[in-house]
Formats: C-alpha cells, sequence, structure tokens
C-alpha cells in the first residue's frame, strides 16, 4: 500500500494514500469505512469506529472507500455533518475493485459522532472544451468534433443594453432566464469592464474593483465563480467614444442565449492603440458557454490574440478551467465552446464516534501566607485534585513576584471635535528615517507595521522608542492582525486596500496569501480597523467601520480560511456628529472585549456575542488616524499604539480597562512624528505562569505527576528562610497541566522573614 501522508493543525486536510486493492463490494456502487485511532504515523490507519480520547489528543480519521462498480472513479467529495466540506472534486483515480485511502488529524476538542459521506464520480462534475474557428463570410466553419457547431459572431453594439461602464467598473444584469454555472443556478451576473464576469452578485466585493485589472492564472482564489474570456486591464475607448460593454438576450425559451461583447476596448498594458472585441455567450437549457474573437490586434504584440489575458473558467480557490493564461491564443476566428459534462456519481456514508474527556484541575489552598523566622523553615500541603473524567498530568514550579507597570501620573489632554475625528492612515511629511536602535531584553516583545515605512517592526511595548528588528513587507499596510494562539512566528493580518488575508512571517516579512477576507453581509465594508484572538473561545475577531457618520461592525473571521461571519453592528457607544467609529478591538485572557472608539476617545467594553456595546470611560487624548490596540497577556494590562493628536506624535498608553483612562508610556520609535503603528500585537503567553522561574525559598516534594479522575495528590511544599534578610517576599506556584481550561494555575505566596 503507497501513501503520502503529512502533519497539520485542528481540523485541517492532511493527507492522501492511493493504491490499496481489495475485492469489490457486491453490487454496483462504493463502500466507505470510517475508522478513528491515534498513530500519526503516514500510512497508520485505526480499527476502531468509537474512541476515547482527552482534549488536545491529536486524532487520526482514517477514511478507506472501495470502488464496487465497473467504471473507474477519478474524482472525489468528503464531507460529513460535523466538518462539513472536508474536500472537493479531488482529482485520484481508483480502478474498479480497488480502494483509496485519505487521512486527516483532527485535534480532539469535544463529542462528536459525525456522518462522513464520499460522493465518487466517474468524470470531473466540471467542463470540457472544445476548439473551433469561423471564418467572417460564414456562419459556422469546421470546429467543435462531435458537438455543436460555433456560432457566428454576434455583433449587439448597435442593439444591446450599453453598459456605460467606467474603467475598471462593472454592473449587476439580468440574464433573461435560469442558468447553471459550477452547480450555481441563477438568473444575474456581475459583467465587468476587464473582460470578465462573476456569476455572483457585486456584494461587498465591489468596494475593492471585484474583477482585477491585474489578471493571473486560474484557479484564483479571489474572484470565486467566473467566466472569462479576455481577462485584461481593458480601458475605455476615449478617442471615439464608441467603445463600451453591451449585453442583449436573444431568441424564444426554451433555446435563448444571452450575449455580452466587449466592443471596441482598447487593452491598457502595453497596448499599443487599437482596440479589441470579442464576446461570451451562455445558452439556456444546455448551460454552454462559448467565447468568440472577432479582433483582438491590440497593436503590439504584448497584448494581441490574449498574450497578457486569462482565459477560462473559475469555480473557486481549486477548481477551474484554464484555457490559457498570458498566450496568443485568442486570434480573431477563434471560438472556444465550453459544456459541462454529466457525470455518473456514487455515493456512500459511515459514521464514526470519537468520545472526548477531559481532566479538570483544582489546587487547595488557592494562596498561602507564612511567617517564618530567619534562617529557619516551615512546610505546608498543597492538594491537586482531578474532578474530571481523563487522567490529569501537572508539574509544578514557581515564578517570581512580576512588577505591573510602573505607576505615573493620570495624563489628559482636552479630547478634540468627534465630528473632524480623522480615520485611515495620516499624510507625513518626508523627513529623516532613523536606524534601529539597540534593544535591551525585551519586557513586553510586540510587533506591527509601521506605515510611515511599511516595515514589520519587532519592539518592545514597554519601551516603544526602540526597535529591535524590522523587516519589510509588500501590499498597502495592514491595519488589522493578532497572533494565533500562543503561535508567534505567524502575524495574521489583513491587507488594508485589497482585503487579502496573508499570514506574515515576522522573522523574514514572507507573506502567504489565506484568501480574500470579504465583510459579510450587514457589516460595515470600508475598512478593517482591526482584529483580535479569543483565547477563551479559540476564536478570531475583527471589527470594520465606514460610513458618514461612521459605524463599526463586529466579525468573526476563520484565520485558516478568511471566511467572514456577521456578529452585528457595534451599538450604544458613540456620538452623532461622528458616529461610531472602534479602531481596534482586545481579548483579555478571561474572554473580556474591549475597544477604543476614537468618536468620542473612550475605551469602550464589547459584547463578543451581539456587538452590543458600553463605554467604560475617556482615554484622556484626543486619538486619531490608523491606531491599535492589544493585551499583554501575561500581566493582562492593555496597550494602546495611538497617535495622539495634542502631542502630535504617536505615544504607547496604557488603558486601565476599569475606568479607560490612559497612562503614557513613551514615544513610539526613534521619531514619534513619523511614526504610525498599526497591527499591533504582543507576543506574550498568558497569565504569570507562562514564564516560570528559578525561586530559592521554594521547593516541593514532587515536581511533576498525574492524578486520576476522581483522585487528589498531596505535595509538600518547604519555604525556605535559610538565605532570607528579615523582610517580606512574595511569589508564585505554578501548576502547569494538561486541563486545557486551566493550563497554568497561579498559587499566590506571601513569605514574612521575621
Amino acid at each position: 500500500m503507497r501513501n503520502l501522508f503529512m502533519g497539520a493543525t485542528l481540523a485541517a486536510i492532511l493527507s492522501l494514500g492511493v493504491g490499496m486493492t481489495s475485492a469489490a463490494t457486491a453490487g454496483e456502487g462504493i463502500d466507505l469505512a470510517v475508522t478513528l485511532g491515534y498513530d500519526p504515523t503516514p500510512g497508520a490507519c485505526g480499527t476502531d469506529t468509537t474512541l476515547e480520547a482527552t482534549r488536545g489528543d491529536q486524532i487520526n480519521y482514517c477514511y478507506v472507500v472501495t470502488n464496487g462498480t465497473s467504471v473507474p472513479l477519478t474524482f472525489h467529495s468528503l464531507q460529513d455533518d460535523v466538518t462539513g466540506s472536508i474536500f472537493t472534486d479531488l482529482p485520484e483515480t481508483i480502478a474498479p475493485g480497488a480502494s483509496y485511502q485519505y487521512n486527516r488529524l483532527v485535534v480532539a476538542t469535544d463529542s462528536v459522532a459525525p456522518t462522513s459521506t464520499w460522493t465518487a464520480y466517474d468524470v470531473n462534475p466540471a467542463y470540457v472544451h472544445e476548439d473551433g474557428t469561423i471564418e467572417s463570410d460564414v456562419l459556422f466553419a469546421d470546429g467543435f468534433d462531435g458537438g455543436a457547431p460555433p456560432s457566428a459572431f454576434i455583433d449587439i453594439s448597435g442593439t444591446g443594453t450599453n453598459l456605460q461602464l467606467n474603467d475598471d467598473d462593472f454592473a449587476y444584469v439580468p440574464i433573461g432566464f435560469p442558468f447553471t454555472f459550477y452547480g450555481e443556478t441563477g438568473e444575474n451576473l456581475t459583467v465587468s469592464n476587464n473582460g470578465g464576469i462573476l456569476f455572483a452578485p457585486p456584494g461587498l466585493r465591489g468596494r475593492i474593483g471585484y474583477l482585477s485589472p491585474v489578471n493571473r492564472t486560474l484557479p484564483d482564489r479571489m474572484i470565486g465563480p467566473a467566466i472569462l474570456p479576455f481577462w485584461d486591464d481593458i480601458q475605455q475607448d476615449y478617442i471615439d467614444g464608441i467603445g463600451n460593454v453591451f449585453i442583449e438576450t436573444q431568441g424564444e425559451a426554451p433555446n435563448r442565449r444571452f450575449v455580452v461583447e466587449w466592443f471596441n476596448l482598447p487593452v491598457s498594458f502595453g497596448g499599443g492603440g487599437e482596440t479589441v472585441t470579442f464576446e461570451a455567450i451562455l445558452f439556456e437549457g444546455s448551460n454552454d458557454i462559448e467565447f468568440l474573437y472577432q479582433d483582438t490586434d491590440c497593436g503590439t504584440d504584448h497584448c494581441d490574440d490574449g498574450a497578457s489575458a486569462t482565459i477560462g473558467l473559475n469555480a473557486d480557490r481549486t477548481h477551474a478551467v484554464l484555457y490559457s493564461f498570458d498566450e496568443t491564443t485568442a486570434g480573431a476566428g477563434k471560438t472556444i465552446r465550453f459544456h459541462p459534462t454529466e457525470p455518473q456519481s456514487f455515493t456512500a456514508s459511515a459514521q464514526a464516534t470519537l468520545d472526548v474527556g477531559a481532566p479538570v484541575v483544582g489546587v487547595d489552598p488557592d494562596h498561602f501566607d507564612k511567617t517564618v523566622a530567619a534562617g529557619a523553615s516551615t512546610t505546608d500541603t498543597m492538594t491537586i485534585a482531578n474532578t474530571g473524567n481523563r487522567v490529569l498530568t501537572w508539574n509544578v514550579g514557581s515564578v517570581g513576584a512580576r512588577a505591573h507597570f510602573p505607576a505615573v501620573s493620570r495624563f489628559a489632554l482636552p479630547v478634540g471635535d468627534p465630528s473632524q475625528t480623522e480615520i485611515g492612515r495620516r499624510p507625513v511629511a518626508p523627513g529623516k528615517r532613523y536606524l534601529p536602535q539597540p534593544l535591551a531584553p525585551v519586557g513586553v516583545p510586540a510587533y506591527a507595521n509601521d506605515l510611515s515605512t511599511m516595515n514589520l517592526v519587532n519592539f518592545d511595548a514597554s519601551s516603544p522608542s526602540k526597535v529591535l528588528d524590522e523587516v519589510p513587507v509588500s501590499g498597502n499596510g495592514f491595519f488589522a492582525g493578532d497572533f494565533k494562539g500562543e503561535d508567534f512566528s505567524t502575524l495574521y493580518a489583513i491587507d488594508s486596500l485589497t482585503f487579502e488575508l496573508f499570514k506574515v512571517d515576522v522573522a523574514t516579512g514572507a507573506e502567504t496569501l489565506v484568501y480574500l477576507a470579504v465583510p459579510p453581509d450587514g457589516a460595515q465594508s470600508a475598512s478593517w480597523s482591526g482584529m483580535t484572538w479569543d483565547a477563551t473561545t479559540q476564536t478570531m475577531y475583527a471589527v470594520t467601520l465606514g460610513g458618514r457618520p461612521t459605524a463599526s461592525s463586529l466579525v468573526k473571521i476563520d484565520p485558516d480560511t478568511a471566511d467572514t461571519e456577521f456578529v452585528g453592528p457595534i451599538t450604544g457607544v458613540g456620538d452623532p456628529s461622528g458616529g461610531t467609529a472602534i479602531i481596534d478591538i482586545a481579548v483579555d485572557a478571561n474572554g473580556l472585549m474591549y475597544g477604543v472608539d476614537i468618536v468620542t476617545d473612550t475605551l469602550v467594553a464589547i459584547d463578543k456575542t451581539t456587538g452590543e456595546a458600553s463605554t467604560i470611560g475617556s482615554i484622556g487624548f484626543d486619538a486619531n488616524y490608523v491606531e491599535s490596540l492589544d493585551f499583554d497577556d501575561t500581566t493582562n494590562t492593555l496597550y494602546f499604539a495611538a497617535f495622539d493628536m495634542g502631542l502630535g506624535q504617536a505615544e504607547m498608553y496604557v488603558l486601565n480597562t476599569e475606568t479607560g483612562e490612559g497612562t503614557p508610556v513613551g514615544g513610539i520609535g526613534a521619531d514619534p512624528t513619523l511614526t504610525e503603528y498599526t497591527a499591533f500585537a504582543i507576543a506574550h503567553t498568558a497569565g504569570i505562569c507562562s514564564y516560570p522561574e528559578n525561586v530559592p525559598w521554594l521547593s516541593y516534594s514532587a515536581s511533576r505527576g498525574s492524578t486520576d479522575p476522581g483522585a487528589t495528590t498531596p505535595i509538600t511544599v518547604t519555604f525556605d528562610a535559610a538565605t532570607l534578610a528579615p523582610g517580606n517576599y512574595s511569589a508564585n506556584i505554578c501548576v502547569n497541566n494538561n486541563d486545557l481550561t486551566h493550563q497554568r494555575l497561579a498559587v499566590p505566596v506571601s513569605l514574612t522573614v521575621d
């Protein structure tokens, strides 16, 4: 048996296996077996259909499908009623009587009993295409062997509806009949000036141009279902004003056709002054699609005959029919006809049960107050309990008491006029840039995008004038960003103009595209202004704002797919004259969400289930432009990388989550008047026990062990003042364990030495 297998993270598709041969099942159909196991080794396949697991375990889901039909099965889809789609149209040939193994690794979180459904096809449920040619003086010519003959080019520039599109413009138009494309049926299309048709309404993508003037190869992760006869940077005919895009529905039911003609339009990239004319025809009933090219001589070989265009059909981020990309395949008279395939499909289902339990840690007492004479020692008992239904594993260590942010006087300046709040990148006059300064050991390690240099900077949020390191990033700048969980090597950030979600390597600045993060229906769509990770629910939240007066919306965003879900408008705060502008949000270690409204210059509390907000209090200064907010999860301190209009510079603040008041930390960057930090993310794990250290006057009878469900384990703690001078000492006993909801328990210790 030959297998391909690789590791992955929660709910990610992991591996493929091929070539496992077995006898065919009886009858015409397929058979599916789903088993569970712990072994992540490549090719491993468990034998259990019911498996007990502990939350956090890595589980190997093994799917084995057997082809009991008489035909080879070449494409496959898998879904279950818990995860949803696992893959679609996977290309893999399974001969009659053969079997195929597919594995995915999942981190166990909850008990589930998914019913998995495997669908296999004999041919890809997509499109096949045929080429043809037409002569200008005949109706049909050779081509399309075995299929319909090509249509003659239909010039509708004198009879069709002129969409009067501008450069990079689009229009949402009716087809005139139901049309099915890649399994989706609709009666409206979005026609773009840039040589393509989008099988979807403009929605919120229209704000960013929808079909980009920059063509790409297929499949394309951005545009969704698309019909692309000549995707290129096409302009308008400003010379004689007669070129544009025309549409017309012709014929009678059930044999109507919808014609879109791009007539007499110049190509921008490398164009030589000539114009191009081409069209797409959609056929009722057959759902065929035909591309016809009348004149594709743009005046230069940079774009003649499609040399700078993408031609084909796009389904989604993984499936497409690419006819050509930047190739001269569309000369005058060329015709391409696409036929939807009619596959045979076979389906089988199977169920597997994952019973997930968890240990539940408890520690008694919850603090120690001890007094001991100088040079002496004393002991006490700390009991670790497990009230859960799985074995608890633990280790005990210590950490010294951490000083909170040094107290300084409160700072407040008059807040500016709410109606004059400036949102977005601030204007900065050209000035001298400064090289990064050497950095002392980092107190609060953080990252941010400096919009003034377009660099990703690594700095200490508690000493923000110094930069440890910086690397260039591309794009238009990231307004929203945060880390996912405790992986501080990858910053998730959204491009401020294109709405593309990227994974950014903080060491190199290398960007990996996730997908287009489209604000969901109901959300404000002008800008993504902030993003935060909620460790208590394992959820990434983001905030959008737009409109006049401004309004803000709360959204969930999947960092692995860029899928978005509308939570609700952020209501209950703001100012009537200026609206509401939540410039960023942050969630503390307890799961409480906060935001800063820069219209009223207030810290607000936000209900992350509805978006409803309430004012905590004024931050005490006039904040403007793009700013960023994040918690230091180790100390639960809320930092605000702001631009203070009163000071005229970028300033770091700590915000009091009970009053809203801001305490200044210091200017950001070597020259704060030139600096603007966004996508600010602190790289500290949660809780004071995240970074254990040696506390010499504390020791334990056992430093690690396990506790069965329902049991307790006593630990003797020794408080040793042998080397301590008289005085007061404090520390924390840290119980790190596998209870994922309380992984790091801190037991405060106060020791008085007489």
